[in-house]
């Protein structure tokens, strides 16, 4: 009896340290680029070509020089702004209008409705670039109008599959009792959905403002004037055919890193709960 508890605690222990390994070899795969990246922004170019992997023998500020000085960064980090919290507001706004009326007000189309939504998830949306390229032309839109419109479009398609999952769980007795009470359609949506599509609410803006600020297609194929460039097209320019400026690109890269881990770090939880409360049913 003795012999099978120390068996058994061998193998749990055994089954322990194997998870352990693995979960600090997938933390060192996802954390090594990022101090690379992070070490070599603050090194010469000279110095990331002689000693690529070691720490900087002294610390340079050049490249973070000069994208805050000679290529005002900021220009472009305001643009990246301006399209992802725009997007968000807006495919939030109508995601969860059109996912109220297709979960609560079943109407004729409803499923129907849902579906034709649903396709823009499933069409790669490389097959609509030349369609797109085209309509944007024809109606003459001024190339940030085009690009947030259509940041805005592709969005609202995840944005209506994630909270019409999660109002499926929310019980109809709710809205019931308020219309028993003497309450509209409008005062039940914003007094009682709204609040409770919170969860929801945050995962749709975290990857709706993610998949904006990390694009790089869209903006290079609809955007002419450099004035209106993303923080994307702002990297992309530094990296050269036949020369790159490292510290510049680097310190580019760190830029443009530092809101999507804020964002993680503050917003983890409540993307956590949005995801599995959506998939909760009942």
């Amino acid at each position: 009896m003795g012999d099978e508890r120390k068996d058994g605690f061998m193998k749990k222990r055994i089954v322990n340290i194997i998870r352990y390994f693995i979960f600090l070899l997938l933390v060192s795969v996802i954390l090594f680029p990022l101090g690379f990246i992070l070490t070599a922004s603050f090194k010469s170019n000279t110095e990331i070509f002689n000693s690529p992997w070691g720490l900087p023998e002294e610390i340079s500020l050049k490249g973070y020089q000069a994208i805050i000085e000679t290529y005002n960064i900021g220009r472009n980090l305001a643009n990246s702004l301006l399209y992802s919290t725009g997007s968000c507001i807006v495919a939030i706004a109508a995601a969860s209008m059109a996912s109220y009326a297709i979960t609560r007000m079943r109407w004729k189309f409803s499923k129907a409705a849902l579906n034709y939504l649903l396709l823009g998830i499933m069409v790669p949306i490389h097959s609509l670039l030349v369609p797109l390229y085209i309509s944007v032309s024809k109606l003459r839109l001024p190339s940030p109008a085009a690009l947030l419109l259509i940041y805005i479009a592709g969005a609202i398609p995840t944005a209506v599959f994630i909270m019409t999952g999660f109002l499926e769980s929310v019980p109809y007795e709710l809205e019931e009792a308020a219309v028993i009470d003497g309450a509209s359609i409008k005062k039940c949506f914003f007094s009682i959905i709204l609040p409770l599509l919170k969860p929801s609410i945050a995962t749709v803006g975290i990857l709706t403002f993610m998949n904006v600020w990390n694009d790089l297609l869209m903006g290079l194929i609809f955007l002419k004037n450099q004035s209106h460039y993303t923080i994307q097209l702002f990297i992309a320019q530094f990296k050269g055919s036949h020369a790159t400026n490292y510290p510049v690109l680097l310190a580019s890269i760190i830029f443009s890193a530092i809101p999507m881990i804020i964002i993680y770090l503050v917003m983890s939880d409540r993307l956590i709960d949005g995801i599995t409360q959506g998939a909760v049913k009942g």
